[in-house]
């Protein structure tokens, strides 16, 4: 079976037309990338009836490719791709070229597309090539469609380009080895996440807008694997919606009117407020994960440079989570989010020893559950000196 030029081409369009029109939100998203790169390649013409020997099959490759992502895992993708010459006797040479077309799936490492910025991915691609092969000499051709098959990894390095390193097959006769950089035009890191911008400076931590019950001193945090201590909250099983329940305006009405109350010889801000105790604003998880969005790592990294400067205190990591249907999902996220904050500031410099660390789960809830802005206020890190 032979598979003209034009054919590949215009199959190629087809899918990328159906692509488009069935997968909109992901069009939109940046999921689309084209990338160029060069390698070596093996290359391996059949000389069986000729006058001539193979004798180099090695050469230098290079080509661009275009895709796009159809679903989380996977995405169809189109190559051109010159594999260099195989050198026979006599001085000849074949001159391979492939123009290729396939599925690739992403089998390890980040496979979600929306975080497919975030870090490596593996993968695995099939498809059809039409190979060309060009000579001054005649050579025996029995087929030039072959299989494209290949695999490789990608690792982003920006917020929408990377690199990438491919194994490829263009049929028995010619391999590659290759790598290439990548662009993801609109892409961004974290791009399924609800993130804002950086703020300029780490923000000031804002108070509870009503009394909260002090629970029991937490324990130290072990050496090497930080573990909040878990307790149950000192208040009543019963609480009355009027005691627990605010609106999302009343909130933060009340973050904006005042300031943390310091803890006794905590520094200050240039407006009096505590430097560090309170809620960390802008230190948020992706979803109902345990995983830090890129904005709170940066503002864990610029608390823990603070934390540094006064080596002397001890702060409390206090986390509260929104209601979840299940009675303990609430207390286990919570629990799960604590050791993360804390291992960050570990990973940052800030000693163990200078950590504890609590979970409140939802039995200290800002507002109502029933808004995404109020489980926006529930779902909260604070820090208390000690």
């Amino acid at each position: 079976m032979c598979i003209s030029v034009s054919r590949v081409v215009a199959l190629s369009m087809t899918l990328g037309s159906l692509v488009l029109a069935t997968q909109p939100a992901l069009a939109q998203q940046g999921n689309w990338y084209v990338g160029a790169g060069a390698g070596v390649s093996r290359l391996s013409p059949d000389t069986d009836g000729s006058d001539f020997t193979l004798d180099d099959e090695a050469s230098l490759a290079a080509g661009v490719y275009a895709g796009m992502d159809i679903s989380h895992r996977l995405g169809v993708e189109a190559a051109w791709t010159q594999l260099g010459k195989a050198g026979l006797s006599g001085g000849e040479e074949v001159d391979y070229s492939a123009l290729s077309i396939g599925g690739i799936a992403y089998v390890l490492g980040e496979t979600d597309v929306r975080r497919r910025q975030d870090s490596w991915s593996g993968y695995l691609r099939l498809g059809l090539s039409k190979i060309s092969n060009e000579s001054d000499i005649l050579l025996a051709e029995e087929d030039n469609t072959a299989i494209w098959a290949g695999a490789g990894i990608q690792w982003p390095m920006g917020d929408s380009w990377g690199l990438r390193g491919e194994l490829a097959s263009f049929d028995g006769d010619a391999q590659a080895a290759t790598a290439s950089l990548y662009w993801r035009p609109g892409a961004s890191r974290s791009s399924g996440r609800n993130s804002r911008p950086v703020p300029a400076r780490l923000p000031q931590p804002q108070p509870q807008p009503q009394p909260q019950p002090q629970p029991q001193p937490a324990a130290d945090l072990p050496a090497k694997t930080p573990a909040p201590v878990e307790q149950a909250p000192a208040e009543p099983a019963a609480r009355p919606a009027q005691q627990t329940v605010v609106t999302v305006e009343q909130s933060l009405s009340a973050s904006a009117s005042s300031c943390a109350v310091p803890a006794a010889g905590e520094p200050l801000d240039a407006q009096g407020c505590a430097l560090f105790s309170g809620v960390l604003q802008g230190v948020e998880f992706d979803g109902d994960s345990t995983n830090l969005t890129r904005i709170g790592e940066t503002l864990l990294s610029r608390l823990a440079g603070s934390l540094n400067l006064y080596p002397e205190l001890i702060v409390e990591i206090r986390v509260h989570t929104q209601t979840f249907p299940e009675p303990e999902r609430a207390r286990e996220l919570s629990r799960a989010r604590a050791v993360a904050v804390a291992r960050y500031l570990m990973g940052q410099g800030v000693d163990v020893k200078r950590l504890k660390a609590r979970a409140f789960g939802d039995t200290q809830p800002r507002a109502g559950n029933d808004t995404a802005g109020g489980r926006r206020l529930n779902n909260r890190v604070e820090l208390r000196v000690l």
